[in-house]
């Protein structure tokens, strides 16, 4: 069947009005796509930036908060640094970590972690000056002094203890906390397996120089 002119017509200009329908639909979606992707990553944009203006906002109390710290951590230095007596500091110090040991046996069921030996170093004075850094206790292993308690006179406590991982990893906490009522560095720590019973972990052998700092209610 021949089409006639008019139809033809008719014919040609569906297909331009499909074609430019297809062309138009093709190239807006993509600019759709991206208009959508822009206002998405504004959004977030905007919620990141309300969340510095929250943390601007709290950054006057958070500042309070930590002022708040540093003096509660002044203090408790302070506490911890009161007047001793230098005869006295070995039998002080053996003490307080025996009492320590024994809180942290009874806290944890662990009666393997137990103190082996002590054998404390010869008492360091502090350095001559300021600028020293060196470590206290020479080459005993003792960690060296952090400048604020390069003032201190120290001992190098070396001792081997036993216990289980766990255990001791708690053990270094309650230090770090001064729940040995003094304050003490360490740089070094030694572990070598011991004995295993059954499926329980083993318990381990530790030797570890500890520097302990004298108090002089500085």
């Amino acid at each position: 069947m021949s089409l006639t002119t008019p139809m033809k017509i008719i014919i040609a200009f569906i297909l331009i009005m499909l074609i430019g329908a297809g062309f138009y639909l093709l190239d807006w979606q993509a600019k759709f796509q991206e208009r959508d992707a822009q206002k998405k990553a504004l959004e977030e944009a905007k919620q990141k930036l309300e969340k510095i203006k929250q943390d601007i906002a709290a950054l006057p109390e958070l500042t309070r908060q930590m002022e708040e710290k540093e003096k509660e951590l002044n203090a408790l230095v302070s506490s911890k640094m009161s007047q001793e007596d230098p005869q006295l500091f070995v039998a002080n110090y053996i003490a307080e970590i025996e009492r320590m040991v024994v809180g942290q046996q009874e806290a944890t069921g662990d009666y393997d972690f137990d103190i082996q030996s002590i054998t404390p170093g010869a008492a360091t004075a502090p350095p001559p000056s300021a600028g020293n850094s060196t470590a206290p206790g020479g080459d005993s292993g003792g960690a060296q002094a952090p400048e604020a308690l390069q003032g201190f006179p120290t001992r190098v406590f070396q001792m081997s203890m036993t216990g289980r991982y766990s255990t001791f990893v708690d053990f270094l906490y309650q230090l770090g906390a001064l729940k040995l009522d003094r304050l003490v560095t360490i740089n070094k720590i030694t572990l070598s397996p011991g004995k295993q019973e059954g499926g329980d972990s083993p318990v381990l052998n530790v030797q570890i120089p500890i520097t302990a700092y004298m108090k002089t209610g500085n």
